[in-house]
């Protein structure tokens, strides 16, 4: 490090031809630096020179600013003002690589201060000149030691003629020759002596590329022994040209050891079990070896099967237990045993029991890991139905679920399968509540688990879901089972589907309201018209009448009609792969409702082309909820508008609304609350078969009806399950 401007006294040399200017310009500068004059050049922090006096020392200041470079050295002309034509130009290049032989210039006659400074510019320039050049030595001279220090053979080569340019002492002690040998020997006879064509097409894709890699040559000793090596390249810039440095790494020994590996594997590969061995020296301590009965196993290929944790088996219904058992054996360095659940490439589960232990190296490390893996998917699966099936019969007519205490299902039978649409696979390891309708509340659930848990049993009546998307009734009774010491360890479910007795209870509830009530009012009112009529001698009256008769005559009929409507809704069943558009749909409506209620404007609109799993009866109930709807509105100019539109929120993709509105009062509340119920009383019915043919036909096509509030009265909402639309 230079000394610091407070430590020493810069030296100046005065080159001045006139001896009073020489004398005058020394004593301006003696209280600030130490001043030399001498006819020879000295070494000196800048030098003062006239132009009369630069010609004859021209060559010694360039020799001198050479052999210091890179370290500034300044020198500052005193030029006189008659020469200014002939003294040289400021910071001229010298046409080589030299630095300027002149770095400052100033004319005389010039003041001290003036001089003083111009002198500080350059002496300033200077120190921080040496600092950087300083600092460049120590950094060479600290990677000269990690070159000479570091273990692994390196060497310097020319970019361009690959010439050794240095080389450490390790590379003599691996290639056995001494460093004034390998500088004179050529790359090829040292690193390819038999592939040169390999090394000449490594050195080209290094100098391309910038660095390269490769484990594929060999080098040979002095002894004339080949070892097998490891070469790390990158290129740099020099001051002069482009070089390569090559690190270089004996690795023979590692490579004897995988080829023992492989034949190892060979011999191992054809093992019925699956074989693995992992390499705890990698991150994360992957797979190096897969045999073929674990490709067989798993599905995976070598390929996909190597080069990452073994982990990648497991899923979502993998157990943390044996995971964390097989993590405690890692971690200890012992070997264990353990039967987790695993899954395959495609994505099947199946039982692994797994076997790892440690393989330990000569320095008593461990060096490697070796797996057993083993299907015992069958023997499981039997363990657990001997168990299961004790409780469970399969070919009972209801739905039969078992469930372990998690809730998780174990086992479904071929009722469960035939009521809900899910198969076996599709349910297995899944929880019961992908069957939820959103019908029943939060506490509902709660108190479910909490009885079981209890030990007791649980019985309910409950709305589900099918996998179609369809609604159905199902009674539930959920018993828990215990094991040999009273844990409970499952819980079975047996589920019967009571859909059809719910709508025919509904049915038989309204048909007798409606024989009972509305037909009995219709026949009161003709019997007394007919008395009157008879008592009436005026024709006039007798025509009025008459057509009150005739008129309560015509709502019976009507009346009558709505109910054979209803019969042959239930007469045929639900369609499971019907598929109506709604641009057909709302044509058809239109169509009818123009015809019959010429009075009245409808207007449709559907967000995007829709269908929905429905047949004719669709159609039918969509005109009785627009007739229903006209009933009760007193507009002057009755307007009814139906939208469609997918559900909203997450539900779009499986529903499908269908919104009535008008512009009138809507349907009043006690029609629909007789339906939100369930069943109607002597105090609470409705006024006619019209809401319940809705109710009934949305429901049996898997769908719900409900009434929302709006701008000027209700509107009715039907939610039906969405069918792709066809080509």
């Amino acid at each position: 490090m230079a000394d610091s401007p407070s430590d020493t006294i810069d030296r100046l040399q005065l080159i001045v031809a006139n001896e009073a200017d020489r004398e005058a310009i020394r004593a301006m500068l003696t209280d600030r630096y130490e001043v030399i004059v001498a006819d020879e050049l000295q070494p000196v922090d800048c030098y003062l020179i006239d132009d009369r006096s630069l010609p004859a020392a021209r060559e010694a200041i360039e020799r001198q600013k050479a052999e210091l470079d890179p370290t500034f050295q300044p020198v500052l002309l005193l030029r006189r003002e008659q020469a200014a034509e002939t003294a040289p130009q400021l910071g001229v290049d010298n046409g080589d690589d030299s630095p300027p032989l002149i770095d400052e210039v100033v004319t005389a006659p010039i003041d001290q201060a003036t001089l003083t400074r111009r002198l500080e510019n350059l002496l300033v320039r200077r120190r921080q000149s040496a600092e950087l050049t300083q600092r460049y030595a120590d950094i060479q001279t600290r990677f000269e030691r990690l070159f000479e220090a570091t273990n692994d053979a390196t060497l310097v080569l020319d970019a361009e003629s690959l010439v050794i340019t240095a080389c450490n002492p390790a590379a003599s002690d691996l290639f056995g020759y001494s460093r004034a040998t390998l500088l004179d020997t050529e790359p090829s006879e040292l690193l390819a002596p038999d592939h040169p064509d390999a090394l000449a097409s490594f050195f080209e894709d290094l100098i391309a590329a910038g660095d390269a890699w490769t484990d594929e040559l060999t080098c040979r000793t002095q002894a004339g022994e080949e070892r097998a090596i490891e070469i790390s390249a990158t290129t740099f810039e020099t001051s002069d040209d482009l070089s390569i440095l090559l690190s270089i790494r004996d690795i023979t020994e590692r490579k004897a050891y995988q080829e023992e590996l492989e034949l190892k594997t060979q011999a191992i590969d054809g093992a019925p079990i699956g074989i693995t061995i992992s390499d705890p020296s990698q991150p994360d301590n992957p797979l190096i070896y897969v045999n073929d009965g674990y490709t067989e196993l798993t599905g995976y290929s070598k390929a996909e099967g190597t080069g990452q944790n073994c982990r990648y088996l497991q899923g979502p219904g993998t157990r943390d237990k044996p995971v964390a058992e097989m993590a405690k054996a890692v971690d200890n360095e012992e070997p264990v045993t353990v039967e987790l659940r695993n899954y395959r490439k495609d994505g099947t589960p199946f039982w692994n029991r797994v076997t790892i232990a440690p393989i330990y190296g000569d320095d008593g490390e461990v060096a490697n890991w070796i797996g057993f893996q083993e299907d015992v998917t069958e023997r499981k699966e039997r363990e657990q139905d001997l168990q299961l099936f004790r409780r469970a019969v399969e070919n009972v007519e209801s739905a039969v679920v078992i469930s372990d205490r998690n809730g998780d299902i174990k086992y479904v039978n071929p009722a469960f399968e035939r009521q809900t649409g899910y198969s076996r696979e599709a349910v297995a390891d899944e929880n019961p509540n992908i069957l939820s309708s959103g019908k029943q509340p939060e506490e509902f659930y709660e108190a479910l688990w909490e009885t079981i848990l209890d030990g007791e049993t649980w019985e309910a009546e409950l709305v589900n879901q099918r996998k179609s998307g369809e609604l159905y009734y199902v009674e539930q009774a959920i018993s828990p089972i215990t094991n040999s010491v009273g844990d409970i360890t499952h819980f079975v479910a047996i589920e019967a589907d009571v859909t059809d007795r719910q709508l025919r209870e509904q049915q038989l509830s309204v048909l007798n309201r409606i024989l009972r009530h509305n037909l009995r009012n219709g026949i009161n009112v003709i019997e007394g018209n007919a008395t009157l009529l008879s008592e009436t001698v005026a024709d006039e009256e007798a025509r009025w009448f008459v057509e009150a008769i005739e008129e309560r005559a015509a709502e019976l009929a009507a009346l009558s009609e709505k109910a054979s409507t209803v019969r042959s809704l239930f007469e045929q069943e639900p369609p499971s792969d019907a598929r109506y558009p709604i641009a057909d749909l709302f044509e058809a409506v239109t169509a009818e409702f123009e015809e019959a209620h010429p009075e009245a404007t409808l207007s449709t609109d559907i967000a995007d082309p829709l269908a929905v799993r429905a047949d004719s009866r669709l159609r039918v109930a969509l005109e009785e909820l627009l007739t229903t709807t006209l009933s009760y509105n007193d507009e002057a100019e009755p307007a009814v508008t139906i939208t469609a539109a997918p559900a909203a929120n997450d539900r779009s993709e499986e529903w499908v609304e269908i919104t009535v509105t008008d512009n009138g009062l809507g349907v009043p509340e006690h029609e629909w609350q007789a339906i939100e119920e369930g069943e109607e009383t002597q105090l609470q019915h409705g006024s006619g078969l019209g809401l319940w043919l809705v109710h009934w036909t949305v429901s049996l096509l898997g769908g719900e009806v409900r009434i929302e509030g709006s701008e000027t009265g209700t509107q009715m909402v039907l939610t039906l399950p969405r069918v792709p639309v066809a080509e």
